[in-house]
């Protein structure tokens, strides 16, 4: 693929609907299987022919971020950016800040979550952006069915869902509601009504936070002039407005009454602006200025983003049987060679075994992940769990249906838990539905 697109990998985010998970470790480090999340993304783009990608983090990260492509065997140049992440800002925040770091010669760029996992061919994502000769392209998918309970006391598991609505028949894009941004009913307005299409109103469609852009829409996106200035979150508030610009009356200056549409010819002055930085592309005329074109990609298939504590938990636990799906043509295993498993271990074949990780005699270990740098000691027990990188679990510990990120140095039975702190741990006590949590020590 010729390097028409830059890709950029949003990866500063603290992961506060994570609950104590981030505690020590950014959202984007955090293992699924024995991977970081955040190798997930760059594969994809990888397998797009991206040669070089663009990684935002916050302050501190970027050099355990600048050691993946070598550590997981990735083969991109990664441009790691960093953001202050002091005042918490939205996504649209963290590009402008790095805003420098985009090429001028570029045509599109392609804008994506550290959290998402997915088997969607962005090839074909990008094909149809500019066959269709879209302006801006969103990645949809059915909203995911998590069949998996996460461990830990009961709580609300999800956001409510994304409100998307598309055009019959061209996926065109006219109308988009954040899952956070309603509480249990959203207000539609009248004018949608005047498409001349049938329209397809969806609460089970999720917006999968994948996006292609034209180079001039990016540029009006961050520049300081431009309605979005005071806008912090790329999907929440930006997307929107875009989505908006569509419907202005190309017959007079009047809007037709959606939130957030300019007016024609500030619209047309603001075209002309951005577009007079960027090389022309033979995908955009700027003969014919036009309200841009947004288009939805819907994939049918595997789409997740592990930004909650429901949706992390169930692709740790799936993660064996969804690997070669969504991590396709990779020597990577999942059962590391340089795992050590004493011959007396159990370990059942669907368990995931990270790199350097000791099991030692009379264990069993069925149906969990075990991170890399791990050791496991004789005599434990662990089922249906999922434990991160540099744990350690006490000889006899009995641990069910538990998410692990600090070691259990002594023994102990540990069910339905989270353990983010081995602190809270006692010699010989039982511990059911708990979330033994980390002092917070990262933003």
């Amino acid at each position: 693929m010729r390097q028409e697109a830059q890709a950029i990998v949003l990866a500063a985010g603290p992961g506060m609907r994570m609950t104590s998970l981030t505690s020590h470790t950014p959202k984007c480090l955090l293992p699924l299987g024995t991977l970081p999340m955040l190798c997930y993304p760059l594969h994809l783009l990888q397998q797009a022919g991206f040669s070089e990608v663009s990684v935002v983090v916050s302050e501190g990260q970027e050099q355990r971020v600048g050691k993946m492509v070598e550590q997981y065997g990735l083969k991109v140049d990664l441009d790691v950016a960093v953001v202050s992440t002091a005042h918490d800002p939205g996504t649209a925040d963290s590009l402008r800040q790095i805003a420098s770091k985009i090429k001028r010669s570029v045509e599109e760029v392609v804008v994506i979550s550290s959290d998402l996992v997915t088997d969607v061919a962005l090839q074909d994502v990008l094909d149809q952006h500019r066959s269709r000769g879209a302006d801006l392209t969103m990645l949809t998918s059915p909203t995911p069915s998590l069949q998996t309970t996460p461990p830990g006391p009961k709580s609300k598991t999800h956001l409510n869902s994304d409100i998307i609505c598309t055009e019959a028949g061209s996926g065109r894009l006219v109308y988009a509601v954040a899952g956070g941004d309603y509480d249990e009913c959203v207000t539609l307005q009248s004018s949608l009504l005047n498409c001349a299409a049938p329209l397809l109103l969806s609460a089970s469609t999720q917006d999968a936070h994948l996006y292609v852009m034209k180079r001039w829409l990016f540029d009006y996106v961050l520049n300081k002039e431009s309605p979005c200035a005071d806008m912090g979150s790329l999907k929440a508030e930006i997307l929107p407005h875009i989505v908006s610009c569509q419907f202005t009356d190309h017959s007079s200056n009047d809007k037709l009454g959606l939130s957030g549409a300019v007016e024609r010819e500030e619209w047309d002055d603001l075209v002309k602006k951005y577009n007079s930085s960027v090389v022309p592309s033979r995908h955009h005329s700027l003969a014919h200025l036009q309200p841009p074109v947004c288009l939805t990609f819907h994939h049918p298939g595997l789409c997740v983003r592990a930004n909650t504590l429901h949706t992390y938990w169930h692709l740790n636990r799936k993660i064996n049987e969804l690997f070669n799906q969504v991590y396709p043509n990779s020597e990577w295993q999942l059962r590391h060679p340089t795992a050590v498993i004493i011959e007396r271990a159990q370990v059942s074949e669907d368990s995931v075994v990270g790199g350097g990780t000791m099991v030692c005699e009379k264990t069993n270990i069925a149906s969990s992940v075990v991170g890399k740098h791990c050791r496991i000691n004789p005599l434990v027990r662990l089922s249906s769990s999922v434990l991160g990188d540099h744990v350690t679990l006490a000889s006899g510990c009995v641990i069910e249906n538990s998410l692990i990120l600090a070691s259990v140095e002594r023994k102990c039975v540990i069910k339905n838990c989270i353990v983010t702190d081995s602190n809270k741990i006692e010699e010989g006590k039982t511990y059911s539905g708990e979330v033994l949590e980390a002092t917070q020590d990262f933003a």
